[in-house]
């Protein structure tokens, strides 16, 4: 992790769950860490457990807003000169029968977990081709969006569709990448059912039965992909609790 100190790493959803772990560890790995989320107080809290070089800061920002992202964007780069490291974590679990959901359900799923990815995704490339950075983009994504478990009881929703949408993109931006020949690692981190406030939806139900992985098993798989050298990239990751 030496080549990234010092430099800026941005991480959405950075009040609790994942989001939380990886600042902080990438601030004690010596980065300067912007934290977004809409309870920005909490990353501010979690910026006084900082032990190693680096420092956090918090910024708020609903990721549903096209507006509030560009402005923090905006921000960013006036105070800290753009983005190296983008760890896309936000996300939000909407738990509806697709037959009795509103539209707006759909409608907050996908401005969240796909149209915020895309917007933040197209802004942090032009910071580092600014830059002239190896950046290094990570995608949170989900086994969701690689398979859809057949469960007793349907609770899934529409979020399987947004994270199959973000594989998608994956694709598309490492053709992107490639045919602008642009010095930028992709990476798409595919977790099991992780143990986060997320899952509190499905207590009582499938969650209560099925094994959990952990958040810093996230966060270190993470920081792995991030540690490798230029001639390494690592495309994907799929982490699966042991049973």
């Amino acid at each position: 992790m030496e080549k990234w100190v010092g430099k800026v790493a941005l991480v959405t959803g950075a009040s609790s769950g994942i989001g939380q772990d990886v600042a902080l560890a990438l601030a004690n790995a010596g980065m300067v860490v912007i934290g977004i989320a809409r309870r920005a107080e909490l990353v501010t809290l979690l910026s006084t457990q900082v032990t190693g070089t680096g420092k956090i800061y918090a910024k708020k920002c609903d990721v549903s807003s096209e507006s509030e992202i560009m402005e923090s964007l905006q921000w960013i780069r006036r105070e800290f000169g753009g983005v190296d490291v983008l760890i896309n974590n936000a996300g939000i679990f909407r738990y509806n029968f697709i037959t009795q959901s509103e539209t707006s359900d759909f409608r907050d799923t996908f401005n969240v977990n796909v149209l915020a990815t895309c917007i933040f995704v197209r802004e942090v490339i032009k910071d580092m081709k600014e830059k002239q950075s190896n950046g290094h983009i990570v995608l949170l994504n989900s086994l969701l969006g690689k398979r859809v478990p057949d469960v007793s009881v349907p609770v899934f929703g529409v979020y399987p569709a947004s994270k199959y949408a973000l594989v998608g993109l994956a694709e598309v931006l490492r053709q992107e990448l490639n045919f602008f020949k642009l010095p930028i690692k992709l990476t798409s981190i595919h977790p099991g059912m992780v143990q986060t406030d997320m899952i509190k939806v499905f207590e009582s139900q499938l969650a209560e039965r099925l094994p959990k992985l952990q958040v810093k098993d996230i966060t270190s798989s993470i920081l792995h992909c991030l540690a490798t050298p230029p001639h390494v990239r690592i495309d994907e990751i799929t982490l699966m609790p042991a049973m």
